[in-house]
């Protein structure tokens, strides 16, 4: 099967997340107010990450399994 040549780049994408709009999605009955204070700290961390986000390549996978040692440390 022929395909189009590929760069052999890739890129990891990422948009800031509506905090208000996933809770008002999944149903959560809040007021604006509730929302906002919910909202700020999420944003607030999301932009922390972002930047150690930028420095991860295509070929990192996420940990999804949580490995402690014997002592639980």
């Amino acid at each position: 099967m022929d395909r189009a040549p590929q760069t052999g780049r890739s890129a990891i994408v990422v948009l800031m997340k509506n905090w208000v709009a996933i809770a008002q999605a999944h149903g959560l009955n809040l007021s604006a107010r509730e929302l906002d204070r919910i909202a700020q700290p999420l944003d607030a961390l999301e932009e922390t990450f972002r930047p150690l986000m930028q420095q991860l390549t295509p070929d990192a996978e996420p940990d999804l399994e949580l490995h402690l040692g014997e002592d639980g440390e």
